[in-house]
């Protein structure tokens, strides 16, 4: 019989990628937005709560977040700018 084994922990010891991702999406706010403005454009309805929204806005903090796909995929829908970058320019890298 095979043991089960623990997904292991995610670590993250390179930000670099994570860094740029969120400085693509930061970028996209426009200027005299508001973070309850880009939460309105990016999820479609009103924050139901300062808490939710206060969350909306820590996963845009370099030093905090780490989105996924979903989140980067509502801002894609949300700011056809971000539809054009390639990945490689998402995420910083160079060609």
């Amino acid at each position: 019989m095979m043991q089960k084994m623990a997904m292991p922990k995610k670590i993250e010891n390179d930000r670099t990628y994570i860094e740029a991702g969120l400085n693509a999406l930061i970028r996209m706010k426009q200027p005299g937005e508001s973070h309850r403005d880009v939460f309105t454009k990016v999820m479609g309805r009103e924050p139901e709560s300062q808490s939710e929204l206060n969350t909306f806005s820590n996963r845009l903090k370099i030093y905090r977040g780490n989105p996924g796909l979903d989140f980067i995929g509502k801002f894609a829908s949300a700011y056809p700018e971000l539809r054009n970058m390639t990945v490689g320019q998402l995420l910083g890298i160079d060609e």
